[in-house]
């Protein structure tokens, strides 16, 4: 493998070469190095090892196009099984720009091994693990894995559970993958999320911004994931905390004061509000059973952000979607029937 790392390196920045002539031999140089089959960790290390960013993001992006078609050719190969493996271990500790790249490369694997055909038994036992054991977790600056990127390879497994696998299945159960990463990932998760929350809503000082902005981006995280495990199917695992989930996303709601357009710092808290409503919609419209106890709550906190749309002409449009939003929660709750 180390022998093909120089070559890939020298043809992918000739990629970026404005020249069409050094541009097509460097992709043709690339096509003929992909039928080595060490060609994608070796592009995967340049990924995560290489000199520069731009290098680095080139070998992702070209990492991206070729395991779509890889996956085609080879859907069950030995090469494969090693190559997903492998990238998991990177995607934790990849650098943001890289690992936005590379979770997408991570995405089209566990759309088909994962979720379609259940066929990576060890991966969500190792993520339970990364997870516990990562920094904001632990508290610990100098902990192996950072707990941003294994919540980032969390939401990427969860995103296609956010669709019934077979939508012409009536009353379709919970898939079993789904199910255990409820009970295993996201009910440990609810003590971090709250003590997270609490945490946010009590920063005074602004020399805490850093600290708080990490905390505000973990706790967006877990709310994506949060809805993408209940937009259309609800894990029996779930249940017994959404109470406790619901009144922290009400707490947060009601920190939000829509006055004017949002600064970076306000961004996150925003985008935290407006997943928060989104997620009370899908519980609604499609979990009201489980729920029902807490529409009063969730009807007090939509009319309070609704309230705040007489000012909208001095708002954003982040802040006018999230009055929108609560507007569409009181209405899906009309027309579910009383509470």
């Amino acid at each position: 493998m180390e022998t093909l790392i120089p070559e890939i390196c020298r043809l992918l920045n000739d990629t970026l070469s404005p020249e069409k002539a050094v541009l097509a031999s460097a992709t043709d140089g690339l096509d003929r190095l992909s039928r080595f089959p060490h060609f994608p960790l070796s592009l995967l290390a340049v990924a995560t090892g290489g000199d520069s960013q731009g290098l680095r993001l080139a070998a992702a992006a070209y990492l991206k196009n070729f395991v779509r078609s890889w996956m085609d050719d080879n859907p069950q190969s030995l090469e494969l099984q090693r190559f997903r493996n492998q990238l998991a271990q990177a995607l934790l500790q990849a650098e943001p720009a890289v690992l936005k790249v590379l979770v997408e490369v991570f995405r089209l694997i566990v759309v088909k091994n994962f979720v379609k055909e259940n066929t990576w038994p060890e991966l969500v036992p190792e993520l339970t693990s990364v997870i516990q054991r990562s920094n904001l977790i632990v508290q610990n600056g100098n902990a192996q894995w950072s707990t941003l990127n294994a919540l980032t390879v969390l939401q990427a497994i969860l995103r296609p559970f956010q669709y019934f696998l077979n939508p012409k299945v009536r009353n379709e159960s919970v898939p079993v993958q789904l199910e255990i990463i409820a009970k295993d990932i996201l009910v440990p998760l609810q003590a971090t999320f709250h003590d997270f929350v609490n945490k946010i809503l009590s920063f005074q000082d602004p020399f805490q911004d850093q600290v708080q902005s990490k905390l505000e981006e973990i706790i967006l995280i877990i709310c994506k994931c949060m809805y993408f495990s209940v937009r259309s199917y609800m894990p029996s695992a779930l249940g017994p905390i959404l109470h406790s989930f619901c009144h922290d996303l009400f707490r947060i709601l009601d920190s939000l004061s829509l006055d004017g357009a949002s600064d970076d710092g306000s961004l996150l808290r925003l985008k935290i509000a407006k997943r928060g409503l989104i997620i009370f919609s899908a519980l609604v419209t499609r979990h009201r059973k489980h729920v029902d106890r807490l529409i009063p709550c969730v009807v007090d906190c939509a009319f309070k952000i609704a309230k705040q749309s007489g000012n909208v002409c001095n708002l954003d449009c982040l802040s006018e979607r999230i009055i929108s939003l609560a507007f569409d929660v009181i209405s899906h709750i009309l027309e579910s029937g009383p509470w």
